[in-house]
């Protein structure tokens, strides 16, 4: 088996566990009896664990290895849902994200690194693109696979309904577990440290710090929090404005599982497109071009006076969605050593989730004084400007 085959087969795994649980994350607690606001509250624990813990997980990655880390990422994924199999409270579903937080964070960069290093390592630097680019196909493809493979778990389950939207969550861990041996296989171990953990941890976190405060990766790292809230209006304002124009929320809701069924599959179908470009062009290119795409997505959206428009719109962001982030990833490697290849891209990632964080509260509250195709409209501002600062951060 390649390289390249082995990472995609354990990428597959990964994403494939998580289109599993998709479709019923929401809906469990709510059967269960929470809240739509307590519901809110318990899974913020899962966003506040990954931004305390994003950057020091990158370190230790760098640290102590790209192997060990996504092995306990792998056990930390399959204690989160556990502990949501037999969660019933505010305060047990809030344990559990927050462990899904631990899951998260550590998840975000051995598996990319290891191939990177790898790939750098055998002379084949000039692969990478192309392959984070199949990687994304992979990923698109895997969390269609999963949330299609619920669906129709769902439409046969025997059982009453509490019972039922928790039976993806048992075939999740089974997944994860899998994907655990398939890594501990498949990805070669570290050369062994003569350091302490400890002191290669502090090094690594210190020297990825000071690595992505450098011109190139800090303009890329503030291209990344305003390509965030692109993809929060993306995200946020499609189901809203679904329902605004066809008047009906419940007709919406179901015709929104047919679009967004359709739109990961156009994304499988992109980045395909895009490892073939990045096989003959630049990544920086490539990235402008796919930002902006993604935006002129957002402005159809935005002036859309009919459903056709507003699902042509959304397709089309989706399109290059996971291809772009993928190219992103790619310039960054560029930029970075092995010593601090996982701390780089947690410092990233941390960037991409602090601003969405923060753009999901300010477009909402804009969308409340005015309209949600105001918020769109933003969201395709904010990809122009983050494709100017792509370009710019990229230039030398």
């Amino acid at each position: 088996m390649t390289l390249t085959h082995r990472y995609l087969t354990l990428l597959a795994l990964r994403w494939f566990a998580t289109g599993l649980i998709i479709p019923v994350a929401a809906l469990l607690p709510l059967e269960r009896g929470l809240t739509l606001a307590e519901l809110g509250v318990a899974m913020a624990a899962q966003g506040v664990v990954v931004l305390l813990l994003e950057v020091p997980s990158g370190a230790l990655t760098d640290a102590w290895g790209r192997r060990p880390v996504l092995l306990a990422s792998v056990a930390a994924a399959a204690t989160a849902y556990a502990l949501v199999l037999v969660a019933d409270s505010v305060a047990t579903f809030a344990l559990a994200w927050a462990v899904t937080g631990v899951f998260r964070a550590l998840d975000s960069g051995p598996l990319e690194a290891w191939f990177v290093d790898a790939e750098h390592a055998r002379g084949a630097a000039h692969e990478v693109p192309s392959g984070l680019a199949r990687a994304g196909s992979v990923i698109s493809a895997g969390i269609a696979t999963g949330s299609l493979a619920t669906a129709a778990l769902l439409s046969v389950a025997p059982w009453s309904t509490s019972v039922t939207l928790a039976v993806p969550f048992g075939v999740a861990i089974v997944v994860v577990l899998v994907q655990g041996a398939a890594a501990a296989w498949l990805m070669d171990p570290a050369p062994p440290r003569g350091a302490s953990t400890g002191a290669v941890w502090a090094e690594a976190l210190r020297g990825g710090v000071a690595t992505v405060a450098r011109p190139g990766l800090r303009g890329l790292a503030v291209a990344m929090t305003i390509v965030a809230v692109g993809v929060v209006a993306l995200e946020t304002f499609m189901p809203v404005r679904l329902a605004e124009l066809s008047g009906d929320r419940a007709q919406a809701a179901a015709q929104m599982g047919v679009v967004a069924a359709a739109a990961w599959g156009f994304a499988s179908v992109g980045s395909a497109v895009v490892s073939r470009i990045l096989r003959r062009r630049r990544p920086r290119g490539v990235a402008v071009a796919l930002v902006a795409i993604e935006g002129v997505g957002l402005l159809a959206m935005s002036l859309a006076t009919g459903p056709a428009l507003l699902v042509a719109g959304f397709w089309l962001g989706y399109l290059v969605h996971t291809g772009f982030g993928s190219t992103y990833n790619s310039l960054v490697h560029e930029r970075v050593d092995d010593a601090h290849r996982g701390t780089a891209l947690s410092i990233t990632s941390m960037a991409f989730l602090g601003s969405a964080s923060a753009a999901g509260v300010l477009l909402g509250v804009l969308a409340e004084h005015t309209s949600s195709s105001t918020s769109l409209l933003v969201g395709a501002g904010a990809m122009a400007v983050a494709g100017a600062t792509i370009a710019a951060a990229t230039r030398r």
